[in-house]
């Protein structure tokens, strides 16, 4: 009752505002049950006071948006059909270590556990999701005849209903031995348990069956015909039989539910007669083994007379039993619904959430249950096994899984945001799949509206699931999962006697806020491309994104590699040396060549100049590596390439420890992150040919909280060299926490991303020009340029197409570059990939033969000699430069599959693009286009 009051306040306090404009009364017409909770320019937030739905308008087209299918009851049913019309799941370890889910329509929604807050321009629902009792615990093992006429039977008024509560339930009672012997049973020390009393059955088909017995005795007692006697007594015999075997079978079951309703007794040995004494000429009801599926029916008519697991446990104690225990499995979430212009905001405060820890049962065992994931709002604008349509994921540079795509035998999307956490444990094996998640965003388009969700908080703590109609229900869906506590496993060994893996958590559990950010689109704007805009303006008002500049010509990023680690003969015995692949001056002969071939704008990202090479020693110190030239001639580098007007950007990480010696500044056990096992944290490399994990070669991962140091440090001694640019080579690819086991001092995943972008931050108020790689979305405001920016999905088995979404975002406000295309498997693709999606060329090399990095850990680097690409190079630049030179500063306004392997991108300026990647020429309304091959089309957006 109390969710109800609350609401009518919400109500009234819109009326007194005056915010309910012109049309509402249409729209409670079509929103039965629902009512008006907030509401401002753009969008009215409506709620179910009763099943917590909420539901969104959108004032100017009319469209509504709901948290759950309205259709759901007349398309599922059973468990289907509840978790339909929840909220939100949570999963958490049980006392058994077992993963539980329970949906909050099951385990709340049902039992009005839920209390509903107006906040402002919104409103709070705070769940307590447990089911208390369970079914059995509403009936009692054992009551008497007194209580249970009083308080269930004579509250029945159906004969029916009576007789299926009496029909798990024996009724029965102690009675004085008396003359007669005890019916032993096989095992049973009847003496030692009963003392001078047993088991009278009172159950009417027993008593008639006494009668029965009885009378047949005196029949036979009456009857003179020897045969007549012979066939009642073996009648005799059959009913004594009967009679007996339910004797016995009612004792045994007496003592087994007071055993097994008492903590105290391990065995049937341990009950004493005191234990039984209230049963002493106290007909008293038993309750029948039944299975589980019946005391559901019997306990919803039990639920209809007013009694209750708490008289339940009375009846226990009346009966020297141990009352039922209430479900210790309680947790409460609140999630928030606050509207924010065009915006609808979806919260979960972290701090709020609360699950058992330490609770204690009435036997004073403890027991904690960690929260492990919550599912939020799974079903919001869930797509119907009719609809048209398709969801955005944000897996590489984006993907399209279409609506109703039929591949129920593929595995459901489930992705974690910017990939995996590397402190959880040792990565066992190459990871199958080549993308990861960049950009936390997710969409669903179906006919002419979509919606388009930011995980603006949390992100890091986040996983992207997505599924097709056909498997969990028959509907399309997209939503966010979060892990409030990470946790995993560590190995023990007790010597020799066992061995296992039990389950670790983080020390803490996150204490920030999860918040999802929807935006909503119609009409033309309801596709992919309208979405990459809502995401760009997003950005923009929130960083204060300016447009780059256009450039006479556009960049070309190049990457040297410096020098690596090599086994070489030094002595006669085969060192791990430094090995130099291009040295500062030939660095500058490499950018003088390019230029020769006409390459302008050249942006050189130099790996591999700081001292150790490519596996560079803890860079507390910008030192130039020796072997390349020192830092004279790095000096003599960095003066040419200002004189060219080239831009150079030396490479550091600062993520991972490549080298440690007894002089470092860098110790294992102070400044590395730690594994949920406490050891610590770090990564290994894979041998190429078998993809097993190379135990002798690893790298520590950098504890974040150490990076503020580290970053001070190595910039402070970076600025004698005068450069206002650097290549933070793995700050923008990976996000790991700390699992340290103090609460105080754990840096959670979202504080580590917080920590990142600090760092990123510092360096860009320095004056640096930042270049990046890969780009996690957390990089974006800082970077002026990223390299390596995905150009497709992984190829999921559910995803229907690859787009250019990340591209389509950041075009025009970021420059950018895929793979280097001497580095690419079809370098023909590669190059339609790069026009596709507006970037710019990249190659990969080095002054020596490629031959060089053989048996190194740098054999993937198999095309590097400069010489091998450089004509290559040229051409790629000619071609890109003429169709891209003219769009650097322009917003990519759309993009379209045309048909299979021919798309088109399309600038603010009108210009397209389409590409061909088939083997085969195609033509596309009257343009003929060759195999692998593309066309420019100027001045409008092409038709079709």
């Amino acid at each position: 009752m109390k969710k109800r009051l609350v609401y009518q306040h919400i109500f009234v306090t819109l009326m007194a505002l005056g915010v309910i404009l012109a049309g509402t009364c249409q729209v409670f017409a079509q929103l039965d049950n629902f009512q008006l909770a907030a509401a401002n320019e753009y969008l009215n937030l409506y709620i179910n006071p009763e099943t917590a739905e909420a539901a969104v308008e959108d004032r100017a087209s009319g469209k509504m948006w709901f948290t759950n299918p309205q259709d759901r009851a007349a398309t599922s049913r059973g468990t289907v059909l509840q978790r339909l019309s929840s909220q939100f799941t949570i999963v958490y370890h049980n006392e058994n270590i077992i993963e539980v889910a329970k949906d909050n329509y099951r385990y709340c929604i049902t039992y009005e556990q839920f209390e509903i807050t107006p906040i402002e321009q919104g409103v709070r629902f705070d769940y307590t999701i447990v089911e208390e009792w369970k079914p059995e615990h509403y009936l009692p093992q054992m009551i008497s005849q007194e209580r249970m006429d009083e308080l269930i039977l004579g509250k029945i008024a159906s004969a029916k209903d009576q007789q299926t509560v009496l029909g798990v339930y024996n009724l029965i009672m102690l009675a004085p031995v008396g003359d007669g012997e005890r019916l032993a049973i096989r095992g049973l020390d009847q003496d030692k348990v009963f003392g001078e009393y047993d088991v009278v059955v009172l159950n009417p088909d027993y008593l008639e069956q006494q009668e029965t017995l009885a009378a047949l005795q005196a029949e036979q007692a009456a009857a003179a015909d020897e045969e007549e006697k012979a066939k009642l007594q073996s009648q005799i015999d059959k009913l004594q039989q009967q009679m007996n075997k339910t004797k016995e079978d009612l004792t045994l079951r007496l003592l087994r539910v007071i055993q097994g309703s008492r903590a105290d007794l391990d065995k049937i040995d341990d009950i004493t007669p005191e234990d039984m004494s209230q049963l002493v000429n106290t007909p008293t009801y038993l309750m029948a083994q039944v299975p589980a599926f019946r005391l559901t029916g019997v306990q919803a008519v039990v639920v209809e007379t007013g009694y209750t697991p708490i008289d339940a446990g009375l009846d226990h104690e009346m009966n020297n039993l141990d009352p039922p225990l209430p479900n210790l499995e309680i947790f409460q979430v609140p999630i928030e619904y606050v509207l924010d212009g065009p915006n609808l905001l979806v919260r979960i405060p972290a701090k709020d959430i609360v699950y058992p820890i330490d609770v204690e049962d009435t036997l004073g065992e403890k027991y904690t249950f960690p929260l492990l994931r919550i599912s939020v709002l799974e079903w919001f604008g869930a797509a119907g096994a009719e609809q048209d349509g398709y969801i955005l994921v944000p897996d590489g540079s984006g993907a399209l899984i279409y609506l109703n795509n039929g591949r129920i035998n593929a595995s459901a999307f489930n992705v974690p945001v910017y990939g995996r956490d590397n402190s959880l444990d040792l990565l066992k094996e190459v990871q199958n799949y080549p993308e990861i998640i960049r950009l936390p965003v997710f969409g669903l388009k179906q006919e002419d509206q979509a919606f388009f969700a930011i995980i603006e908080e949390g992100a890091p703590l986040a996983r992207i699931r997505a599924d097709i109609s056909g498997r969990a229900a028959n509907y399309n869906q997209v939503y966010a999962e979060f892990v409030p506590l990470p946790s995993g496993e560590i190995s023990y060994r007790i010597e020799d006697v066992s061995s296992g893996r039990i389950p670790t958590y983080q020390a803490r559990k996150y204490e920030g806020d999860f918040v999802i950010r929807f935006a909503f689109l119609t009409g033309e704007k309801a596709d992919y491309a309208g979405m990459a805009e809502c995401y760009r303006s997003y950005l923009t008002e929130r960083y204060d994104f300016t447009p780059v500049e256009s450039r006479p010509s556009i960049p070309f990023y190049l990457e040297l590699i410096g020098a690596i680690d090599k086994l070489e003969p030094v002595l006669g015995i085969a060192r791990t040396v430094t090995h130099p692949l291009t040295t500062f001056s030939q660095a500058q002969e490499i950018a003088a060549d390019l230029g020769e071939q006409g390459i302008e704008q050249i942006q050189l990202k130099y790996t591999g100049w700081l001292r150790g090479g490519v596996n560079h020693h803890y860079p507390d110190q910008a030192a130039a590596e020796k072997v390349l030239g020192g830092e004279a001639d790095f000096r003599d580098l960095i003066a040419f390439m200002e004189e060219q007007g080239y831009e150079l950007y030396p490479s550091v990480g600062f993520m991972r420890v490549y080298r440690t010696s007894f002089f470092s500044k860098f110790s294992p056990r102070k400044h590395a992150a730690r594994f949920l096992d406490q050891l610590p944290a770090r990564a290994h490399r894979f041998y190429l040919d078998s993809f097993e994990r190379n135990s002798s070669a690893f790298e520590y991962l950098l504890s974040p909280g150490r990076l503020p140091w580290l970053v001070d440090s190595f910039m402070q001694d970076y600025q004698k060299y005068g450069l206002n640019s650097i290549s933070l080579f793995d700050m923008a690819r990976e996000v790991n926490s700390d699992f340290v086991d103090k609460a105080e001092v754990v840096i959670d995943r979202v504080q580590a991303e917080q920590l990142v972008s600090e760092q990123l931050e510092k360096i860009k108020a320095s004056g640096s020009k930042l270049m990046v790689d890969r780009g996690n979305a957390y990089a974006l405001p800082y970077a002026d340029a990223i390299v390596n920016l995905p150009t497709s999905s992984s190829g999921y088995s559910l995803v229907n197409a690859s787009i250019p979404f990340y591209q389509m975002v950041i075009h025009g406000l970021i420059d950018y570059a895929g793979e280097p295309i001497n580095l690419a498997s079809n370098q023909t693709k590669a190059v339609l990939r790069m026009l596709e999606s507006g970037g710019y060329p990249y190659f990969i090399g080095s002054y020596a033969e490629s031959f060089e990095v053989k048996n190194t850990d740098f054999e993937h680097l198999y095309a590097l000699h400069y010489r091998d690409w450089l004509d290559h190079a040229a051409e790629v630049y000619r071609v890109a430069n003429e169709v891209l030179k003219d769009v650097q500063d322009q917003r990519i306004v759309d993009h379209r599959i045309l048909a299979d392997g021919v798309h088109q991108t399309t600038y603010a300026n009108g210009k397209s693009i389409i590409v061909n990647y088939n083997r085969e020429a195609v033509t596309v309304d009257g343009r003929w286009i060759g195999a692998e091959n593309f066309i420019v089309l100027e001045g409008g957006v092409y038709e079709h």
